[in-house]
C-alpha cells in the first residue's frame, strides 16, 4: 500500500509538472459587424456579414481544442464568441470589460497552461492584451475593423509573445487588406 501510495505522489508531481511546463494561448478578437442603422441602441445585433465572420472565426479555431471562452456581456459579442462555443461544446464565461485588470489576472489564474478566446470590442481588445502584460502589437483598432485576431503566448518562464493576424473577409473598407504575420 505504502509503493502505491508513493507511485500515486509520484504520477501526481509528473503531471503537475508538466502542466505548468504548457505555455497559455489567448486567442482575442473583436466582435464582428454589428447593426448599426439606430445610433441609439447600446447593444445591437450582428449583421449578416458579422454572423458569417464568427463563423469563419470558429472555422480558424475549429483545430484548437479551446478550454474556455470569455465574453463581454453583450448580444455581438456573445454572437461572434457562439460559433466557436457550440463546436467546441464550451459554454461562454462572461467578463467585465469595464475593470480589465482584475479580469486578466483572474483569467490567467483560472487558465495557465491552457488555451482560451476572448471577444471583446475595439477599445478592450489592446487594453486586455496590456492588462495580461504583453505589448500591444498594433496601435489601435479602427471601428471599421472587424478582422484582427490576436494571439498571446505566455511561456512557462513568463515570456510573452503576441501574434497579430487576419481572419475571414477582408474589411469592406480595405478591400486589399493583407495579412500580418
Amino acid at each position: 500500500m505504502k509503493n502505491y501510495i508513493s507511485f500515486l505522489f509520484l504520477l501526481l508531481s509528473f503531471s503537475l509538472f508538466a502542466q505548468t511546463d504548457t505555455p497559455t494561448k489567448v486567442y482575442l478578437v473583436r466582435h464582428t459587424e454589428k447593426i448599426t442603422d439606430d445610433p441609439k441602441e447600446k447593444d445591437p445585433l450582428l449583421t449578416m456579414k458579422g454572423t458569417t465572420r464568427a463563423v469563419a472565426l470558429a472555422q480558424v479555431l475549429k483545430n484548437i481544442p479551446l478550454h474556455a471562452i470569455y465574453s463581454t456581456d453583450y448580444k455581438r459579442t456573445r454572437a461572434t464568441a457562439l460559433p466557436t462555443a457550440e463546436q467546441q461544446n464550451i459554454e461562454i464565461q462572461i467578463y467585465n470589460a469595464g475593470n480589465l485588470k482584475t479580469e486578466a489576472a483572474t483569467i490567467l489564474k483560472n487558465n495557465k497552461g491552457k488555451t482560451i478566446l476572448i471577444v471583446g470590442h475595439s477599445n478592450t481588445v489592446l487594453e486586455m492584451i496590456e492588462a495580461m502584460g504583453a505589448k500591444k502589437p498594433i496601435e489601435n483598432i479602427a471601428d471599421q475593423d472587424y478582422n484582427n485576431l490576436f494571439l498571446i503566448v505566455i511561456n512557462p518562464d513568463a515570456t510573452m509573445e503576441v501574434k497579430a493576424m487576419l481572419y475571414g473577409a477582408p474589411n469592406s473598407y480595405k478591400e486589399g487588406a493583407q495579412k500580418m504575420h
